[in-house]
């Protein structure tokens, strides 16, 4: 609650335009990022869903909130933000999610940020999942687990692979070092694109004893539908 009056106080940019705001994004600019129409609440997808990812694995993640379509003008923040130094963009997205994650937000304890690797964390400086995570424990005032969850294997750059590729690459890709015996915990990430990351931090989080665990995004990238096949004239 101080958190929430503290920023009533102070104005600040808006990422987009410059204008000013009390927290993140402004309206105007908020309103100009695509939302997933009718998400799944299982896998975030939009409905009618084609190819879920809970039919082609086992499925560890109880729900996925990540409210955005990964789609301009967001991915421009989102790519800033993840390698572009643009480390600020973590409150900012924070912000922008936390009122619609209120309700789901009720049957957590505590958020797990998806961890970089040693290796990814000194190239790039922070964890962006974890800056966004920090944001949220703010606003939602919960705790966010950082103690003994790592990523024990530098795993290749998710981007531009396919969904076996991102499957096979997060394999045994997560320690935890310690028991969470009857934690709900949400797993924070940036993007959400196959669920193959979250998929995995949520089976290791699992076998440590969490309860339940689900995954909360800024974003989610959109299935890719089958084109139609050409017809015969």
């Amino acid at each position: 609650m101080v958190y929430g009056f503290l920023k009533t106080l102070f104005v600040e940019s808006c990422p987009g335009c410059g204008g000013s705001s009390v927290s993140g994004f402004c309206r105007v600019c908020a309103a100009e990022l695509a939302r997933v129409a009718k998400p799944c609440s299982r896998c975030g997808l939009a409905e009618p869903v084609m190819r879920c990812p809970r039919r082609r694995e086992r499925w560890h993640v109880d729900a996925v909130h990540a409210p955005f379509e990964y789609a301009p003008p967001l991915d421009h923040y989102l790519h800033a933000f993840k390698y572009r130094g643009a480390r600020a963009l973590g409150r900012a997205f924070a912000g922008l999610i936390a009122p619609g994650l209120e309700k789901p937000s009720a049957d957590i304890d505590a958020f797990v940020a998806v961890p970089l690797h040693r290796e990814r964390l000194r190239e790039r400086g922070y964890n962006q999942a974890l800056e966004i995570a920090r944001g949220l424990a703010r606003e939602l005032e919960l705790p966010v687990l950082e103690r003994g969850i790592t990523r024990s294997a530098a795993t290749a750059r998710q981007t531009g692979r396919g969904a076996r590729e991102r499957l096979a690459g997060m394999q045994q890709a997560f320690r935890v070092g310690h028991a969470l015996g009857g934690l709900r915990v949400a797993i924070v990430d940036d993007v959400v694109t196959t669920g193959a990351t979250v998929n995995a931090l949520a089976a290791t989080l699992r076998a440590a004893g969490v309860r339940s665990c689900i995954a909360f995004a800024v974003a989610r990238t959109p299935e890719r539908r089958a084109e139609p096949q050409e017809r015969n004239v």
